[in-house]
């Protein structure tokens, strides 16, 4: 590979999705639930998401979707209940659900400062610079793209396409780093480079059909970088 930059993913990649995101998700069942006088458990079954354990099932549509997924997810389900309600209830304090990272991300966002660094993610944009600051972390990305920000979202490679473009790039020049199979999708659909991190919900057999090249969290990063 001839890398000249690296896309990474946001939620289960660069940052724990259960811890980051359980405690959340628990809290916006049981109110939303208790707003509209709906049951907890069909709620929770339709988001993929355990109450008892507080845990993220495999391939939960709150983990690898787009917002606008988990409203259609959410509106099917519970269809008299109006899509904008749904939307305004799952961004209520979104931006500030504590991040937890993987790894220490500012030694390794150092290690990779030859590199052109975007960050893709299926979650706003704005939410995911709100994320990227609890940790000061915006300083070291090029670009960073939500599903809101004009170019689609996972598993569509617009957002890559468009980062591509704007760093004056080919996609055979960047390497997409994801823990979902909408990540690596999105970049085999270009002929990008796709590493998938095992850190997320997917399975590694779920995986490699998308990608030869696994590792278990983004901590082993830049050893594998040095060995391709």
């Amino acid at each position: 590979m001839n890398l000249k930059a690296i896309i990474f993913d946001k939620d289960g990649t660069l940052f724990d999705i259960q811890r980051s995101w359980s405690d959340w998700c628990n809290i916006f069942i049981r109110k939303f639930c208790d707003k509209y006088k709906i049951e907890t458990e069909k709620l929770a079954q339709a988001l993929n998401f355990d109450l008892k354990l507080n845990v993220f099932k495999k391939e939960s549509i709150f983990v690898h979707g787009s917002i606008d997924e988990v409203i259609d997810r959410v509106h099917t389900v519970f269809p008299t209940i109006g899509k904008e309600k749904i939307h305004l209830s799952l961004f209520e304090d979104i931006a500030d659900a504590k991040q937890f990272p993987l790894t220490d991300l500012d030694k390794l966002f150092v290690q990779l400062k030859d590199f052109k660094l975007g960050l893709v993610t299926n979650d706003s944009e704005n939410n995911a610079r709100q994320h990227l600051s609890q940790h000061n972390l915006i300083k070291y990305f090029d670009r960073i793209f939500g599903y809101d920000s004009g170019y689609g979202a996972k598993p569509e490679s617009g957002q890559l396409l468009a980062f591509c473009n704007q760093m004056f790039l080919e996609p055979n020049e960047v390497l997409m780093v994801g823990d979902s199979r909408y990540d690596l999708i999105a970049a085999k659909n270009i002929n990008m480079s796709c590493l998938g991190v095992l850190s997320g919900t997917a399975s590694r057999e779920e995986l490699k059909e998308y990608t030869p090249h696994l590792i278990d969290s983004i901590d082993t990063l830049y050893p594998w970088l040095n060995k391709i």
